[in-house]
């Protein structure tokens, strides 16, 4: 990730909000206090960590070396879900928790997680029966108890081709239909962060931990360097939590204890509606007897996940041929009606799980998490999945409390995560709320059903302040972009109150126009960086660089890498070719 520049910073009078001026506040605090928690690592699990903490009344600095969620937490499979393949190899007590926290998500963010249909089809010869899959669901519908969202069902084989017909008919003889749930990952990491803040957290995007700081052996702090501007500092803790994720043995080296993770790589594809037509998710099974989703998400559909052993940096981490064509190759044999080819290809994404170390194939490690508290001072936390990032953050604070609470006089508060809604989420019933307040935004702000919903789904209760920014500029009720359910004033709104810093925090974690969109937000990227200027004290040349910036972290995520010895599949080195994109033009996309 190259370095953003240092934007001047404006905001309107009287704001400061989760934004530039209040990163810059953050910072100024790191320089006269001593926080009881300092916190390595921006995605899910830090973020869920400062939040607990903070709401228990202790002081917590949290740092992170890029922007909120840009790791792990932004590129994931998107569920929230309790994970029935697990229970075939046994993992009850983790599909229990899975299933418990689902619920809880769904009660704290009802805006960001939704329930979903899924449909897992049974083929002759397959590697499991209608009894096996129906005896799974059956404990999967136990397990979940009254927090189960329906009874699963079972389909004939008429009844699987009406719903989903792009299905190969041959040897199909039946399914199961179940509801789990999908989620902005993204924008659950960054709701989670802001409530820490709101609670009195100090979290900081863009301040990279570059090694810790010691008193009489114990870890006190962490030293840091302000990618904005190059200045260094440190940021001193009674305790320094390492919640880094795939970083977490990097942090582990400063602190000279042996590594802990097995990190793997997934990658996710996108397809256009039209290529990969779905109503449901539909989890089929690969060559190599793995299990993977596709997924119908708006006019896209995505299918993921690889799981391959990664050696590299998770800085480096792309796509590389071989995993493109194995998921392709997949769908290809599932979905006979379909129109998947590698010229299809919208976009990818690629990201690294950071579990703990384990024997047997990827797939196979447990994704259990665990907590370690070497050497003195520092607490790491390493494992774990989306769905139970809450419990695991739960977990880690209550074990610090009981750890070292006497020592620096914490009382121990009992967590309150669970029945506190993260921002935009106070409401109850979300397809009530929903529907009442598409309906006020059409008749009230001209809005169009699919920018009002899409409002509703990604800022809750919080598109209020939103639609605020237009109150007095009725042009920021504009789309970035023809054709775009993005408005202006979300560019706006995400520099001023979401400390977005690049135009890539924007346009890729703010909104997901990177990934879903097929010109991947660069026709909306000048005005979204014109707005955003606006905000951040951007010049024209600095705009343009933003511009250009973007450019180039499309073309990295269009790179792919050369295959590994661990892909997913034989292959070799290739990219995905893409004309030069101009203004109003959508890009073409194609395989080599």
């Amino acid at each position: 990730m190259s370095r953003p520049p240092a934007p001047a910073g404006r905001l309107p009078a009287g704001r400061q909000g989760f934004s530039l001026p209040a990163r810059a506040a953050f910072l100024d605090r790191f320089q006269r206090e001593t926080f009881d928690l300092v916190i390595v690592g921006g995605g899910i699990n830090g973020a869920g960590i400062a939040r607990d903490a903070a709401m228990r009344g202790l002081s917590v600095a949290l740092l992170e070396k890029g922007d909120f969620a840009a790791g792990t937490s932004s590129k994931s499979s998107k569920m929230v879900h309790g994970g029935l393949r697990y229970l075939k190899t046994r993992q009850v007590h983790l599909v229990r928790e899975a299933l418990r926290e689902r619920g809880v998500l769904l009660r704290i963010a009802p805006h960001l997680v939704h329930p979903f249909p899924y449909i897992l089809p049974v083929y002759e010869g397959g590697r499991d029966s209608r009894l096996k899959l129906k005896l799974g669901l059956l404990a999967y519908d136990l397990l979940a108890g009254f927090r189960r969202l329906e009874h699963h069902r079972a389909l004939s084989r008429e009844q699987l081709l009406r719903s989903e017909p792009t299905l190969r008919p041959d040897g199909l003889r039946g399914g199961f239909r179940y509801l789990d749930c999908l989620v902005d990952d993204a924008r659950l990491t960054l709701a989670t962060v802001r409530s820490a803040a709101l609670h009195g957290a100090v979290a900081v995007n863009y301040a990279e931990v570059t090694g810790l700081e010691r008193d009489a052996g114990r870890v006190t702090g962490v030293h840091f360097r302000d990618r904005l501007d190059g200045r260094t500092g440190i940021a001193y803790g009674r305790v320094v939590v390492n919640a880094a994720g795939p970083w977490v043995d990097q942090v582990r080296a400063m602190g000279e204890v042996p590594p802990i993770l097995r990190p793997t790589k997934g990658i996710h594809l996108v397809l256009p509606h039209s290529s990969l037509a779905l109503s449901s998710a539909v989890a089929f099974p690969t060559p190599d007897d793995r299990m993977i989703f596709a997924v119908p998400y708006g006019d896209y559909t995505y299918v993921g996940t690889t799981d391959t052993d990664y050696r590299g940096s998770p800085d480096d981490v792309r796509a590389d041929a071989a995993d493109v064509e194995y998921l392709l190759a997949a769908a290809s044999a599932t979905f006979a009606q379909a129109n998947v080819s590698p010229s299809d290809v919208i976009s990818v994404w690629a990201g690294v799980r950071p579990l703990v170390y384990d024997e047997g194939a990827p797939s196979d490690v447990p994704r259990d998490y665990e907590i370690e508290m070497k050497p003195e001072g520092l607490v790491t936390i390493a494992g774990g999945k989306l769905t139970t990032y809450r419990a695991m953050a739960q977990a880690l604070v209550d074990r610090v409390l009981a750890w070292q609470g006497k020592r620096f006089g914490w009382s121990k508060q009992p967590c309150r995560t669970a029945e506190t809604p993260l921002p935009g989420g106070d409401f109850r019933r979300f397809q009530a709320f929903a529907q009442a307040t598409v309906a006020t935004l059409q008749e009230g702000w001209g809005l169009s059903p699919p920018v009002a919903d899409r409002l509703v789904r990604t800022y809750g209760t919080e598109y209020v302040q939103v639609l605020a920014y237009a109150q007095s500029d009725r042009r920021l009720l504009q789309p970035l972009a023809p054709g775009s359910s993005v408005l202006r004033a979300e560019a706006v709104y995400a520099a001023a109150e979401e400390m977005a810093i690049t135009l890539e925090d924007f346009l890729a974690r703010r909104t997901d126009l990177m990934l879903f969109d097929r010109n991947h937000g660069l026709e909306a990227a000048p005005e979204a960086a014109r707005l955003m200027g606006d905000v951040l004290g951007w010049g024209r040349r600095q705009q343009r660089e933003q511009v250009e910036r973007y450019r180039d972290a499309v073309t990295q995520m269009a790179a792919f890498a050369p295959a590994e010895g661990g892909s997913a599949s034989g292959g070799s080195e290739g990219q995905l070719h893409r004309e030069p994109v101009e203004p109003n033009r959508p890009a073409t996309t194609a395989l080599p």
